[in-house]
């Protein structure tokens, strides 16, 4: 019988999951699908009996569900409860075990840059810089956060930031000064939005790397980084590695990697996010 797995979020027709995930099932002859189903905040309790009942094999969760996810499961993982979000759920004997991918999405793309980050700076306090310390920490890096709201970003300070300060010209000189990693988890590079002051990328020392975690279009600031001559990553790479890692965690099988990156590939030239 075909099995069913998906991506909630609300919305989520941009999503790129169900084009790697189909990839990798062809690849290696699962009889599974994998599709992308809007829930809206009120109904996704709901829709977390509802894979269980349907006998979906897992799913992941997008924004803005992931900290709902995580009281929604009735196992999580360490990493999960660290960061305080969950975006894979596998349904497993009628009961749903939560994971955090994006912690190894990130801490993998960051590996496969060749990076060994030792200072960073990650831009942001949202669930998204929580999974980057959480990472960076793994890697072994000291991390300062830069936030518009210092009072978000101290809870950081317990799960691997060693500093938090405000969004400031005198704030980011000081933690740009010599790190070897700026990370831009905020939404600002989604529509390349005014930041309260700009990224001294002057600062970086040569060979720091600048990333950010969008993925369909180069933000303002990778752009700027690299006529600098800087390294830059966006966040394609963090996509594939957390979407590698689900699908292990739901099939129990090797995820095809060079599938599933060829297939992300393709639907970025597509266009459609």
């Amino acid at each position: 019988m075909r099995r069913v797995a998906a991506v909630l979020g609300h919305p989520v027709e941009h999503s790129r999951s169900p084009a790697i995930h189909n990839a990798a099932y062809a690849a290696l002859g699962i009889d599974a699908v994998y599709v992308a189903l809007d829930v809206e905040p009120a109904r996704f309790p709901a829709a977390l009996e509802g894979i269980v009942a349907l006998g979906f094999m897992g799913v992941n969760v997008t924004v803005p569900h992931k900290e709902a996810a995580l009281r929604g499961c009735d196992e999580v993982d360490e990493v999960a409860r660290t960061v305080g979000a969950v975006n894979t759920i596998v349904v497993d004997g009628g009961r749903r075990r939560g994971w955090n991918t994006d912690v190894h999405g990130f801490r993998r793309s960051v590996e496969e840059m060749g990076a060994a980050p030792r200072n960073a700076v990650v831009l942001g306090s949202g669930g998204a810089a929580r999974a980057v310390v959480v990472a960076l920490a793994q890697l072994g890096a000291t991390t300062r956060v830069i936030a518009r709201d210092p009072g978000r970003a101290r809870p950081l300070l317990g799960i691997g930031a060693s500093d938090a300060a405000p969004w400031t010209d005198e704030a980011l000189a000081r933690a740009c000064a010599g790190a070897d990693l700026v990370v831009d988890t905020t939404s600002v590079g989604l529509r390349d939005d005014p930041t309260p002051a700009p990224v001294p990328l002057d600062r970086l020392p040569d060979g720091a790397l600048v990333a950010s975690l969008v993925y369909h279009r180069e933000p303002a600031l990778l752009a700027a980084a690299r006529a600098r001559g800087l390294r830059t990553m966006d966040g394609a790479g963090m996509l594939l590695h957390q979407a590698a890692r689900a699908f292990e965690l739901m099939t129990g099988r090797q995820a095809p990697l060079e599938v599933m990156r060829a297939a992300l590939g393709s639907s970025l030239v597509a266009g459609s996010w």
